[in-house]
């Protein structure tokens, strides 16, 4: 199970999304090899799919329970978006210690900062892997790879963006990459 912060197209939801993004060290949190990454994503897409239930429900957890560190059995007041749906349970069961520790000490920053962000009720919805490619293809300063001239990665695809804005900030950098090789 994949989630993802976006809205529906519509983005006439009952609630917001948001994302908490914690980053990973490859060097740290997953073993060294040119798929790491990928195997790192597996393995907790993989729990997240057992911890919603094996039906593709994500998991999720409301807040208040999250920050108490007991797992939720019901939803409150907040009721979430994700469809097919999802499941009341604890989601440290599907995300890494050093991350669930990360978004623990996040939640009251951020409720200090935007009050009603890290509300009882609130909820949790996991996990999202994919905010970018756990690859990365190489480029040299042409922006061409440098095994296959002709070649220029870009995108969040080839590594070198984590979202829609930086995705096309790096298109538009290919592109006079590519441009200049003319």
């Amino acid at each position: 199970v994949v989630t993802n912060g976006m809205s529906q197209y519509s983005r006439a939801e009952r609630n917001a999304n948001s994302g908490i993004v914690v980053e990973v060290k490859p060097e740290l949190d997953f073993p060294e090899d040119v798929l790491g990454g990928v195997a790192f994503q597996r393995k907790w897409e993989k729990a997240a799919f057992v911890a919603g239930g094996s039906n593709y429900n994500a998991p999720a957890q409301r807040v208040g329970d999250f920050l108490a560190g007991r797992p939720s059995t019901s939803l409150g007041a907040v009721v979430p978006s994700y469809q097919p749906g999802v499941t009341p349970t604890d989601l440290t069961q599907c995300l890494p210690a050093f991350v669930t520790d990360a978004i623990r000490e996040a939640l009251p920053q951020f409720e200090r900062k935007l009050r009603g962000f890290s509300m009882e009720d609130a909820v949790m919805t996991g996990v999202e892997t994919r905010t970018s490619s756990p690859i990365r293809l190489r480029r040299d300063r042409e922006g061409q790879s440098p095994t296959l001239r002709g070649l220029f990665p870009a995108g969040e695809g080839a590594g070198y963006a984590g979202g829609i804005l930086s995705a096309g900030i790096d298109g538009i950098r290919a592109a006079e990459w590519l441009a200049a090789s003319l």
